[in-house]
C-alpha cells in the first residue's frame, strides 16, 4: 500500500470527486472506500478546504474551491494528498453570488486572460503541502521519542479535477509539476493563450518560433491557431505524460477542444453511454474561427478588469457600469430634493447708534435673523462625472453591439433551433442597448454645452438640465435592468434545451461520469449514493439504497444510545432524589436518635419544668418512619422497564433491516463492514 495509490481507481476518484460537489467529509471518504473495496481505507484521513485557508487573491473571493484529501500512516510508510479541484457552478455562495466559475472559463481559458482562479489553486496547493510536510515532521519526531525507528516517507501528491476544475488541476500539472499524475475528468482544455501569460519561457520560445519581433503577448492571437496548437503540444509533451484525462464522448466540452487555443495534452479515455447519438461535436466542428476570433478579442479585452476588480470591474468594464455608478445617481437625486428644501435661518447683529435726552447717545447690537440657501457642496460636481460616466457607458455599449452578432452568426453556426430560441432576447438587448445610447447622447449635448461654458455654476435657472441628468439616470436604470432581464432569460431558455444538446450537459456531470465507469451488475449511483439491486423469484427487481440503509441504520442506532443514555440519567436521578434521598434523611434522623438516647443529661432543657432538682436519666425513642409509597415505587420501575423494552424492540428492529440487507446480499461481504462503519 505505501507504494500505489490508495485511491487506486478511476471509479474511486470519481465518486470521491463527486463529494467535492456536496458533503466531502471523512465519514463520507471512508463510506465510499469502504463500498468500493470492502476494506477500510489505511492511515488516518485529514481534509483540508480552501475556503478555510487564506486565498491568494485578496480583493474578491476568485470562485476557486478546492479540497485536499490527505492519508498518513507513517510507520506503515503512507504519505498521500489527493487535491481535488472543483469545477463550474452557476454561482458562488449557493447559487446566489455571481457566476465567478463561468466568467473564468471565458475571461481566464478561452480568452487566456485572467489567471486569479489558477493562482489561487496554486497558492492553495503549496499552503497544503507545508501544513502537511510540518504534521509529518511532528508526527516523525513523536515516533522517534517512543524509541521507534523510522524513515520519513516523502509526500507523494496526485491530482484530481472536473471540468474547470480539470483545466485548473493540469495547468498546475504543466507549470509545476507537483503530482505523481493527474485524472481530469470531462475537464476544460488547457489554453495556450493562458499558458503563455503565465510561462515565460513558453511565451519566449513562441515568439522565435513564428518571429514576432515586437515580443507583445497580444500578437499570439494572431497566429494560425492550427500551427500554434502544434507547436504547443509538442513543447508540453513531456509534461502532458502524467496527465490521464476520462471523457464522455458525448459531453459538452469534449466538444470545443478543436476551438482556437485549445490544448488536448496526456492521455484519454473516451466512454461512449449515448450509443444513439455522436455528441454535439459535429455541431460544434461548424464554427468558424472567425467569429471565435472576434469574441476571444473582446473578453480578452476586458478579463484584465475582471480579475482586478471581479464582476463589479467587468461591469464597468464592458457596460461602464459599476456600483460607484449607481451610488453617483442616488447622491445626484438626494442632493436635488436638498435644493427644495427650506433655507436654514441664520441670526446675525447690526450695530446701532441709539440717542436719549438727558444721556446722550450710544451704539448697541441690535440681532436679526436672515434666511440662507446652502447648495450641496458636491452637486454640479457631481453631475459633470455623471455626464463623463454616461459618455463612457455610451462607447462601451457600442462596442458591444459590434461583437454581439458575431455572437449570434456563432450560435447560428452551431444550432438555427438553439439560435432561435436566444434571438429574440438577444434583440430586446439590442434595443435596450440602442435606446440607452440615443438617451445618452441626447441628454450629453443637451447639457454638455452648459457644463462646458461652466454656466452651470450656482445658476438654478438651468434646472431643466438638472432634470434631464436625473431622467437620463432613469433610463439607463431601466435599460440596464432590461438588458440583464434578457440575459437572464437566455440562460433560463437555453438550460430547457433539449435532444443532443441536453444529453451533453448531462452527461458532462459527475453522476453521469461514476454511472459509466460503474462495471459491476446490480449496482448503480444517485448522487453520492451506492444502490444495490437484483431480481427476485418472482421476476421483480428489488432496489436497496444501500448507503440511505446505513445511514438510517446508525442514525436509529444512535437515537437508541441517546434514549438509552437518558433513560440511564433519568432513572440515576430518581434513585438520587427519592430512594437514596431518603435512605439519607432516615439516617440522619436515626443519627439523632441515637444521640438522645446516649446522652440524655443533654436534653434537659427540653423538659417543660426548670427545677434543677430534675435530672433526665434516660431516654428511649420509640420511631417509625414511612417507606416510600410501594405504588410510587412500582409506577416508576414499570415506566423504567417499558421504555427500556421499546428501545430494546428499536434495536431489534434496526438490527433486523440490516440483517435482510445482509441475507438479500449475502455474497458481498462488505456490506456488514459498511453497517459497521463510524
Amino acid at each position: 500500500m505505501a507504494n500505489s495509490e490508495i485511491l487506486h481507481s478511476k471509479l474511486i476518484k470519481a465518486r470521491v470527486a463527486e463529494l467535492e460537489y456536496k458533503q466531502l467529509t471523512v465519514e463520507n471518504i471512508r463510506r465510499i472506500y469502504i463500498e468500493e473495496t470492502g476494506k477500510e481505507p489505511p492511515g488516518s484521513i485529514t481534509i483540508y478546504h480552501s475556503d478555510e485557508l487564506p486565498k491568494h487573491v485578496k480583493d474578491y473571493d476568485s470562485g476557486f474551491d478546492g479540497t485536499v484529501i490527505h492519508f498518513m500512516d507513517l510507520e506503515a510508510g503512507i504519505n498521500q494528498s489527493y487535491t481535488i479541484t472543483r469545477g463550474s457552478e452557476m454561482g458562488e455562495n449557493n447559487g446566489n453570488g455571481p457566476p465567478s466559475d463561468w466568467l473564468y472559463n471565458t475571461f481566464g481559458i478561452f480568452g487566456g486572460k485572467a489567471q486569479n482562479q489558477l493562482q489561487d489553486a496554486r497558492h492553495f496547493e503549496k499552503h497544503v503541502s507545508n501544513e502537511i510536510n510540518s504534521a509529518a515532521d511532528k508526527e516523525v519526531n513523536n515516533i522517534i521519542r517512543q524509541g521507534k525507528h523510522i524513515d520519513p516517507e516523502t509526500l507523494t501528491k496526485y491530482g484530481i479535477g472536473h471540468s474547470l476544475g480539470g483545466n485548473l488541476i493540469q495547468t498546475i500539472q504543466i507549470l509545476d509539476q507537483p503530482f505523481e499524475n493527474v485524472l481530469a475528468i470531462n475537464d476544460a482544455p488547457p489554453s495556450i493563450y493562458q499558458l503563455a501569460g503565465l510561462d515565460l519561457k513558453f511565451r519566449h520560445a513562441i515568439f522565435s518560433k513564428f518571429n514576432i519581433r515586437n515580443r507583445r503577448l497580444d500578437d499570439i492571437y494572431e497566429i494560425n491557431p492550427n500551427k500554434l496548437k502544434g507547436f504547443a503540444e509538442e513543447y508540453y509533451h513531456a509534461q502532458g505524460q502524467s496527465i490521464h484525462h476520462l471523457t464522455i464522448k458525448e459531453e459538452i466540452l469534449y466538444s470545443v477542444i478543436g476551438f482556437r487555443g485549445f490544448l488536448d495534452l496526456g492521455s484519454r479515455e473516451v466512454l461512449t453511454t449515448y450509443p444513439q447519438t455522436d455528441g454535439i461535436a459535429k455541431y460544434m466542428n461548424r464554427v468558424s474561427d472567425e467569429n471565435l476570433y472576434i469574441i476571444q478579442q473582446f473578453v480578452a479585452k476586458h478579463a484584465p478588469a475582471y480579475e482586478k476588480s471581479g464582476f463589479d470591474g467587468l461591469n464597468r468594464s464592458m457596460f461602464g457600469i459599476d456600483q460607484k455608478f449607481f451610488t453617483l445617481i442616488d447622491d445626484i437625486k438626494q442632493d436635488w430634493k436638498k435644493i427644495f428644501e427650506p433655507p436654514k435661518w441664520k441670526r446675525g447683529a447690526v450695530p446701532m447708534t441709539i440717542g436719549v435726552i438727558g444721556f446722550g447717545s450710544f451704539t448697541v447690537d441690535m440681532p436679526f435673523a436672515y434666511p440662507v440657501k446652502e447648495f450641496p457642496s458636491d452637486f454640479f460636481s457631481n453631475q459633470q462625472e455623471f455626464i463623463s460616466r454616461a459618455l463612457e457607458i455610451k462607447a462601451k455599449l457600442q462596442d458591444l453591439t459590434e461583437v454581439l452578432p458575431s455572437l449570434l452568426a456563432l450560435v447560428g453556426e452551431i444550432s438555427e433551433d438553439l439560435l432561435k430560441i436566444i434571438q429574440v432576447h438577444v434583440e430586446e438587448m439590442l434595443g435596450s442597448i440602442q435606446r440607452m445610447i440615443e438617451a445618452i447622447g441626447s441628454a450629453a449635448l443637451d447639457v454638455g454645452k452648459n457644463l462646458v461654458k461652466g454656466s452651470f455654476t450656482n445658476n438654478l435657472s438651468q434646472h431643466e438640465n438638472i432634470l434631464t441628468v436625473i431622467d437620463l439616470a432613469v433610463t439607463i436604470e431601466q435599460e440596464g435592468s432590461n438588458i440583464q432581464n434578457s440575459y437572464q432569460a437566455i440562460i433560463d431558455d437555453t438550460n430547457d434545451f433539449v435532444g443532443e444538446f441536453g444529453d451533453a450537459a448531462h452527461a458532462h456531470g459527475m453522476e453521469h461520469v461514476v454511472n459509466s465507469l460503474n462495471q459491476v451488475e446490480g449496482r448503480r449511483y444517485e448522487g453520492s449514493d451506492l444502490i444495490r439491486y437484483k431480481n427476485a423469484t418472482d421476476g421483480r427487481t428489488i432496489e436497496v439504497n444501500l448507503s440511505s440503509a446505513v445511514r438510517i441504520y446508525q442514525l436509529g442506532l444512535d437515537k437508541c444510545m441517546e434514549k438509552e443514555e437518558a433513560l440511564t440519567s433519568w432513572r440515576r436521578l430518581y434513585y438520587t432524589e427519592y430512594v437514596d434521598d431518603l435512605e439519607f434523611r432516615k439516617q440522619r434522623v436515626m443519627n439523632a436518635i441515637h444521640q438522645m438516647e446516649a446522652n440524655p443529661r443533654n436534653y434537659s432543657h427540653l423538659l417543660p419544668v426548670s427545677s434543677s432538682d430534675v435530672k433526665v436519666t434516660k431516654i428511649n425513642v420509640h420511631e417509625f418512619i414511612r417507606p416510600l409509597d410501594p405504588m410510587f415505587q412500582d409506577s416508576f420501575e414499570g415506566m423504567y422497564h417499558y421504555l427500556r423494552e421499546e428501545i430494546e424492540k428499536a434495536k431489534a428492529m434496526i438490527s433486523r433491516v440490516r440483517k435482510s440487507i445482509e441475507e438479500l446480499y449475502e455474497e458481498d461481504q462488505s456490506i456488514s463492514k459498511l453497517f459497521e462503519l463510524r
